[in-house]
């Protein structure tokens, strides 16, 4: 019997070795969070104008720079400071 303990990073690990055999790297945090905007606000676009920066276009307002660093930050802390730093930036992002 396999014990719950062992099986998460067995896991893990299998799924680790098989993304690098299939010469697949986890999505960044750029990609995350301008996923993040965009499924928020479908009619914005956003773009990666550096590593870790985000240009945000939106429809009759001024473009906005995101800093991917500090939310990036906040979501290796945990679920809650993740959810909250996102829901931040996405609250400074919508109309005014």
């Amino acid at each position: 019997m396999i014990r719950q303990s062992t099986l998460l990073p067995a896991l893990l690990l299998v799924t680790a070795s098989l993304l690098l055999a299939c010469g697949q790297q986890p999505p960044s945090w750029d990609k995350l969070l301008a996923g993040k905007i965009t499924g928020q606000y479908p009619d914005y676009s956003v773009t990666v104008t550096a590593p870790g920066q985000l240009s945000v276009i939106r429809p009759t307002m001024p473009a906005k720079q995101v800093e991917v660093e500090p939310i990036a930050e906040n979501c290796l802390r945990g679920p809650k400071d993740c959810s909250y730093a996102v829901e931040q930036m996405l609250l400074v992002l919508r109309d005014p």
